[in-house]
């Protein structure tokens, strides 16, 4: 079974109560402009550019994580803006997060350089397309919030401009946890002998579980101390940036040695 498919039963377990979010999956699976963006963002990111994947396995990836964030978080009674402003429910907030990681990337399909900035612009006619489709019942100015959830979710996934909702926090935060063997989301060449590369393909794994301390806790395995790079540099400073520390607790997992908490 290879990872895509791996990822897809994965997302379907998490989707399966969610009419709607299932519906709003096979949808955007389905749709042509969203498959085209992301296979241009790949031939920008890894033909042009000579990085690392930023198509739709990372998307699927980023959107799975996503949601076992927040299921961790709402089981704790911590709820999404979008419940906390009344703009809808539960499903609304699952919906919201499925789509914008699914195309948080997809400004890469122009220009690696303000990629969030031409995200927001490619996205905004998809996602009010989407959400009209998935959710035929909901009035205009729903989507139109929702809308703008989805758009901060895009616009501050690398934490450069300020995240003010927790659906954008959790979707930066599900962004860096994208980093095992070699597939970390930090702009560089894989090509190139330095201490990105080394740090990248030693990441063996990452888990996603409630945590000990704060809400959630993501436990980072190793197979060797290189891989430290890749969390202190590109995870942790990801979640520090978009103000989402005080929810998430880190453990870096290397083999034969103590444990490192964040």
């Amino acid at each position: 079974m290879t990872l895509e498919s791996l990822i897809d039963r994965e997302l379907m377990k998490e989707l399966k109560n969610y009419k709607k979010c299932l519906r709003l999956m096979r949808i955007i699976e389905r749709d042509e402009e969203v498959y085209g963006l992301l296979e241009q963002a790949n031939k920008v990111m890894v033909v042009r550019m000579g990085f690392n994947d930023h198509g739709r396995v990372h998307s699927k990836i980023v959107a799975l994580n996503a949601l076992k964030i927040y299921s961790i978080l709402e089981k704790k009674k911590i709820f999404g803006n979008i419940i906390l402003e009344e703009i809808g429910n539960a499903e609304d907030v699952r919906m919201a997060l499925l789509l914008g990681a699914y195309v948080h990337d997809i400004g890469n399909s122009v220009s690696r350089d303000d990629h969030e900035i031409l995200g927001v612009i490619l996205a905004r006619s998809i996602i009010t397309r989407m959400l009209r489709r998935a959710d035929p019942d909901a009035d205009i100015a729903k989507i139109a919030r929702i809308r703008a959830i989805i758009i901060e979710e895009i616009l501050c996934h690398l934490g450069k401009y300020r995240s003010t909702c927790l659906e954008s926090k959790i979707v930066a935060t599900a962004d860096g946890t994208d980093m095992t063997k070699g597939r970390a989301r930090i702009p560089y060449k894989l090509a190139k002998p330095d201490i990105h590369k080394f740090s990248a393909l030693a990441i063996e794994k990452v888990s996603i579980c409630e945590g000990k301390k704060k809400p959630v806790r993501i436990v980072v395995e190793m197979n060797d101390t290189t891989g430290i790079f890749q969390v202190e540099e590109q995870l942790l400073q990801k979640i520090r940036d978009v103000g989402f520390r005080d929810y998430v607790e880190i453990v870096a997992k290397v083999k034969g040695r103590k444990e490192i908490e964040y």
